[in-house]
């Protein structure tokens, strides 16, 4: 198990050079990526990397308005917690944000197991079981809780890497306003 804060991990450039990124964790099958999960931080207009083979799942972290586009499609990010999901291959450009910009990407092999993503508020969530798990708090707090040992209290910005086939982990908001984003790789 592996506790983060956003803020402790360090950036790396984009791989076109025009952003920065801040990796989580990331698996690799026959030295082929299989899955990656960061953070990326966004504060001016510019291309997205493509990553043939892969789909992506990104949330707003932080920030306000965000749009990535080409000429056939135009993807929106209305406010912290919007998910936007699309293939890796597409040439996409992003779009000045109205404030600095905070992503949490999800990328996986298209042929690989599914991933899943979840976003808890208000109610309680039982964790399915999954090889690797991320959890992450994008505001308030939450209390997450394995089937066995310590619990853990993730602030805003702040989560845990796990890997477990055992289901009954769970997670509950301590007070009101919060929200956690949650995902299942292979």
């Amino acid at each position: 198990m592996h506790r983060f804060r956003i803020d402790d991990l360090p950036r790396e450039p984009w791989r076109n050079g025009a952003g920065w990124t801040r990796s989580v964790c990331s698996r690799e099958v026959d030295g082929q990526p299989w899955w990656r999960v960061s953070v990326a931080d966004i504060t001016a207009a510019g291309p997205f990397s493509r990553f043939e083979g892969m789909d992506r799942i990104a949330v707003m972290l932080s920030g306000g308005g965000l749009c990535l586009s080409n000429a056939d499609v135009r993807l929106a990010f209305d406010g912290p917690g919007s998910v936007v999901q699309f293939p890796g291959e597409w040439t996409l450009q992003c779009d000045a944000p109205a404030l600095p910009t905070q992503l949490f990407n999800i990328m996986a092999r298209r042929d690989s197991a599914g991933v899943r993503v979840l976003l808890a508020a208000d109610e309680p969530l039982a964790l399915p079981p999954g090889g690797h798990q991320v959890a992450l708090a994008l505001r308030g707090r939450f209390e997450l809780v394995p089937p066995a040992g310590a619990r853990h209290i993730l602030g805003a910005g702040e989560g845990v890497h796990w890997q477990s086939q055992d289901a009954g982990w769970c997670s509950a908001q301590i007070g009101g306003g919060g929200a956690m984003v949650w995902c299942a790789l292979p």
